[in-house]
């Protein structure tokens, strides 16, 4: 019972939201992110999901990292053939004990396209 309380005490977790209502997959950038301007109506065609983890142990990788410059493929990777996302829901979670850590991303979204006109 006391090791399964020193345990509890280091583990340490930690959850993000962000949330982009308009994303241009080919321009997204998670740290300086500036909302596309369109000169066309951006209508949804539909929806995609994609869910990514890493793992460290010790000190051999870096999992938050590796998410982090994963993020920009990720996104490029939902909804092919599709230019822009709507509506993007991008959850990170981090979980971590002395010897091992987990870093994931979720990312929910619309997919979306660009139509001329009205």
């Amino acid at each position: 019972m006391k090791n399964l309380l020193i345990l509890l005490a280091l583990v340490g977790c930690t959850k993000k939201y962000a949330d982009y209502d308009l994303i241009r997959k080919v321009d997204f950038n998670k740290e300086s992110y500036e909302r596309p301007i369109t000169l066309t109506k951006i209508v949804p065609v539909g929806n995609d999901q994609l869910e990514a983890c890493f793992n460290q142990w010790l000190f051999f990788s870096n999992a938050e990292k590796e998410k982090d410059s994963a993020i920009p493929f990720l996104v490029r990777s939902l909804c092919p053939g599709k230019d822009y996302l709507l509506q993007a829901e991008m959850t990170e979670q981090w979980w971590t004990t002395i010897i091992f850590t987990r870093s994931c991303v979720n990312v929910e979204t619309k997919c979306a396209e660009a139509r001329k006109g009205n």
